[in-house]
C-alpha cells in the first residue's frame, strides 16, 4: 500500500476512527499522495454501489498536482486527481505515470509504432514521446477536485 508519515495516536483520532468504522460502507478515507508517492493527507469520499468512481474503495487514491504542467486542461498546482489503478494506457485520457522515479500526471496519446505521447499543456513543460514500455502507467485519473 502507500507509505504514511509516522505519528502518535490522539484521542480525537481514535474518535474519528470509530466514526469511520461505523460509516465504512458509506464513506471512505481516501489517501492523498504527492509526486514521491508519500501520503500527505486524506479526503472523505462517498462509496456508491460498492465503488468509488468505478474503482475498488481500497485501491483508489488522490494525486496532488505539484505544478501547472496541465494548466491548459484546467488542472493547476494543488488540485487533486482521483486515480483508479490501470494496467494499460488509454488513448486521450489523463493518467498518472512513473517518470524518472517520480509520479506525473500527463495526457496520453497513442502514436504509431507502439509509442505514447505524454502531453503537457504549458509553455514551461515539454511533451515527450516514449516507447510504451518506457511509460509505465500507474493509474487513470477519473475526477478532478479543486480546493478553494
Amino acid at each position: 500500500m502507500l507509505p504514511e508519515a509516522q505519528g502518535g495516536e490522539s484521542p480525537a483520532r481514535e474518535s474519528n476512527d470509530a466514526w469511520l468504522d461505523a460509516l465504512s460502507g458509506v464513506v471512505k478515507r481516501v489517501p492523498v499522495v504527492d509526486e514521491a508517492g508519500l501520503v500527505i493527507d486524506h479526503v472523505m469520499v462517498p462509496i456508491i454501489g460498492g465503488r468509488i468512481e468505478g474503482g475498488a474503495p481500497d485501491k483508489v487514491y488522490f494525486y496532488r498536482c505539484p505544478d501547472d504542467s496541465l494548466s491548459g486542461f484546467r488542472i493547476h498546482a494543488g488540485d487533486l486527481l482521483l486515480c483508479v489503478p490501470a494496467q494499460k494506457v488509454e488513448d486521450g485520457a489523463i493518467s498518472l505515470f512513473s517518470l524518472n522515479g517520480r509520479r506525473a500526471a500527463r495526457k496520453a496519446n497513442k502514436l504509431d509504432g507502439n509509442r505514447v505521447l505524454l502531453q503537457t499543456y504549458d509553455r514551461e513543460f515539454a511533451s515527450v514521446a516514449l516507447p510504451s514500455p518506457d511509460a509505465p502507467v500507474l493509474a487513470k485519473c477519473v475526477k478532478l477536485e479543486r480546493r478553494l
